[in-house]
C-alpha cells in the first residue's frame, strides 16, 4: 500500500475512533470481500465459515477500537486477526493441535502467509498472462508492466494507436475473466491495480 492509502486509512482510523461509522464502513467494504476469501484458502473452509471468522474480527475491531494501538497498516492488522481466528477455529476442532503444528501442516511460518498467497497470485497471473495471444500479450506488457504510453507502443510496433487500445481493452478482458474468482484477494494485496 502506498504511503498516501496508508496515511487516508490512518485518518480514518482515527475517525473510527471516535465513533464515526462510516469510517468503519469504508475498512469493512474494503477489505471484507477479500479477507473471505484469505480465510477460505487458508485452512480450507466452507465460505459460510470463512465469513463468520471475519464478522467476528470485524465486530473486535469496531467494539475495541477506543483501546487499539494501530500506528502503521490497517491491512496487516486484519490480516493477522483473521489468520489468528482461523487458528482458534482449528484449534477447537482438535484441541491437541497447537499452533506450530497448524503453520507446519500448512507449510506456512506464522508471519509469511501473505508471502505465500502473494506467490499463488503471481503464478496464477503469470499462467493467466500465457493464455494470451502472442501480440496481445506483448502490447499488455509494454502498456501495464513496463508503462508505456499507447502512442509508444504504437511507434515501437509499427501499429496504430487504436490498434493498441483495442489489444490492451482485449487483454483486460480475458484477464478478468481468468481470474474472476480471484479478484477480491487481487484487490486486497493491491496486487493488480493495472487490471482495474
Amino acid at each position: 500500500m502506498d504511503t498516501s492509502n496508508q496515511t487516508k486509512e490512518l485518518f480514518l482510523y482515527e475517525e473510527m475512533k471516535r465513533g464515526k461509522e462510516y469510517a468503519f464502513d469504508f475498512f469493512f467494504n474494503y477489505y471484507y470481500p477479500g479477507l473471505c476469501v484469505y480465510a477460505q484458502k487458508m485452512i480450507s473452509l466452507p465460505e459460510e465459515e470463512a465469513r463468520d471468522i471475519v464478522q467476528d474480527v470485524f465486530v473486535k475491531f469496531w467494539n475495541d477500537r477506543e483501546k487499539l494501538g494501530i500506528q502503521f497498516s490497517i491491512r496487516s492488522y486484519l490480516f493477522v486477526s483473521v489468520k489468528n481466528k482461523c487458528f482458534d477455529v482449528l484449534r477447537k476442532k482438535n484441541r491437541n493441535i497447537k499452533v506450530q503444528e497448524i503453520s507446519s501442516e500448512h507449510d506456512i511460518a506464522n508471519e509469511s502467509f501473505e508471502t505465500y498467497v502473494l506467490s499463488e497470485l503471481e503464478t496464477l497471473f503469470n499462467n493467466s498472462l500465457n493464455k494470451l495471444p502472442e501480440r496481445c500479450r506483448e502490447i499488455f506488457e509494454l502498456s501495464r508492466l513496463h508503462g508505456l504510453k499507447n502512442r509508444e507502443i504504437a511507434a515501437k510496433l509499427n501499429l496504430s494507436e487504436k490498434t493498441v487500445e483495442n489489444q490492451v481493452t482485449k487483454a483486460l478482458h480475458i484477464l478478468k475473466e481468468e481470474l474472476k474468482d480471484y479478484l477480491p484477494l487481487l484487490a486486497l494485496f493491491e496486487f493488480f491495480h493495472f487490471l482495474r
